[in-house]
This record gives C-alpha cells, structure tokens and sequence, in this order.
C-alpha cells in the first residue's frame, strides 16, 4: 500500500516581512503572517533528501520578485499562479520591462517544535534583499522605486546555475504589504513551514 503525503493537509508555510537596517541584524516587523503555496517540486526535493539524503536538494535560498514602479507608493499587481509553478517562470521575466527578481542565499536555518506530540517539525529560514541588480538585469534601489512584491523558498541545487533552481513554496504579498526598497535598509524574510 502507498501512503501519499498531501501538502494541504500536513505541510504549511508562513511568511512575515520584516526591516532590515544596512550594517544591522536588528529586524523589525513589517507585516503580518502570510500564507503560502506549497508547489508540487516540494516533491522532488523531499524524495531525494529522504532517499539519498543528497544535500544539494536542501532549502538554500529565496528567490524575491519585484518590479519598479513609476512613483513611491505605487503597488504592483500580482500574476496567478498554481501549484505547477517552477523555476521557468523566473526566467521568463526577463520579457517584462522593469520586472525582475533577486537570488538571495539564506541568512540562517534552523529546526524548532511547533508543540506537541511534534518534535522538531517546524523549520524557519531567514533571508534578506542584497545586491542591486536582478537575474535579468533589472536595477534593484529605492532610486528606480523598486517593490518586492512576491516571493520563493528554493533548492539551489547548483549555486552558479539558477535555471537547476527548484521551488518548494511561492507566495504574493498584498498590496498593503508589498515591501519598497528603502535607501537604507533591506528587506527581511522569515519564512517557517510545520511539517505535521
């Protein structure tokens, strides 16, 4: 018999916005808890560290979509997406003037436990913006009033090969959360997923 683990039922994920002054680790937050999308390569990910217990399928990164809008203030309109979502949609972003996104690393990781009868079922990765240009090219500064409006939790299984990236979990911010680049901080992201 075959024992299927549904994402909706025993994975979740969550993601808060935080501030991140230049120079600093002090991080504030600046948004509520967001849900997530947990996409169907989350699979392919577990399977092979499950299995083989190959490293170079771990959580290592986030990948953080933003676009630059005419005027501070301005809010970005987020695309649909599903479950099916991988990494060919980043690349495709190259063909819209002004979008792009940013390869971050993770800042840290670490296991907790979300309570009982769990025990070290809860995951939190951290990540913030850095750099000042995009995969595609696009300029990322509060000068060109970029927004980072959307987000990623990868696999970078090749760190110098963004196209091998696979996707664990994506997610849209609302507007109201949409987060701009400000001239002297960046952008924070915790992103914690329960494993039950």
């Amino acid at each position: 018999m075959r024992t299927k683990l549904n994402p909706a039922n025993f994975v979740n994920g969550r993601v808060r916005l935080f501030d991140v002054p230049e120079e600093s680790d002090q991080w504030s937050q600046v948004s509520p808890v967001i849900p997530n999308l947990v996409l169907y390569q989350w699979s392919e990910l577990t399977s092979k560290l499950l299995t083989a217990g190959d490293s170079a399928y771990r959580i290592s990164g986030m990948l953080l979509e933003f676009e630059n809008v005419a005027s501070p203030g301005d809010t970005v309109t987020a695309p649909s997406f599903d479950r099916s979502r991988t990494i060919s949609y980043y690349q495709g972003l190259g063909s819209f003037p002004g979008r792009d996104y940013l390869r971050v690393p993770l800042s840290s990781a670490q296991v907790e436990t979300s309570g009982a009868p769990y025990t070290n079922n809860s995951m939190i990765f951290n990540a913030r913006s850095t750099g000042t240009v995009g995969m595609h090219g696009e300029t990322f500064s509060d000068s060109v009033n970029s927004v980072i409006f959307g987000a990623s939790l990868v696999a970078m299984v090749d760190p110098g090969d963004a196209s091998q990236d696979l996707l664990f979990s994506s997610l849209y911010f609302d507007a109201a959360d949409q987060q701009p680049k400000l001239p002297t901080s960046q952008i924070g992201i915790e992103w914690s997923v329960d494993l039950q």
